[in-house]
């Protein structure tokens, strides 16, 4: 990682799946599957809408304990089957008329492991104005999407309902 004010600051999250490249392409992509594993164990996802093309518009709201806590909107930036998948990500508050909107980069590469496994990278970038603004989040980052590739994992792997071999 970069200096604490550096445009280039960013956290990475790697880990190996039990999954081959092409499921966990999907569950990126797929609301049902989004929904089962794309916020950390202490918020539940309330919606999901996905617009799978370049240009099109993902949304995840999220709410705990039945408390909206905001959402997560962006754009897809590119979308390259099962290798790599790149949008821009903004965290979304309750209230970003008050400027609680924090734009992002994340880059997701897949690339195939051992068997069926895939090695999945997660670049999580320009996070410096999240950093200044909502630090509560920031520091969540690492934990959250560690938690996140765990639940999808789980939802991916061997013992998941996902159908078929990609």
């Amino acid at each position: 990682m970069s200096a604490p004010d550096s445009p280039t600051v960013a956290v990475r999250v790697e880990r190996t799946l039990h999954a081959p490249p092409g499921r966990v392409f999907r569950a990126f992509l797929d609301p049902d599957l989004l929904r089962q594993w794309i916020a950390p164990d202490e918020l539940d996802v309330d919606r999901v809408s996905v617009d799978a093309r370049v240009g099109g518009r993902i949304e995840v709201w999220h709410s705990q304990n039945g408390v909206s806590t905001g959402r997560f909107e962006g754009h897809f930036l590119k979308i390259d089957p099962p290798r790599e998948l790149v949008y821009r990500w903004a965290f979304v508050g309750t209230e970003p008329e008050k400027g609680e909107y924090f734009d992002t980069l994340v880059t997701v590469r897949l690339s195939p492991g051992p068997g069926t496994q895939t090695h999945i990278s997660v670049v999580h970038e320009r996070l410096e104005a999240l950093r200044r603004g909502a630090p509560q989040v920031h520091q969540r980052l690492v934990p959250g999407w560690a938690n996140c590739l765990d639940k999808l994992d789980r939802v991916v792997g061997p013992a998941s309902a996902v159908g078929g071999r990609s």
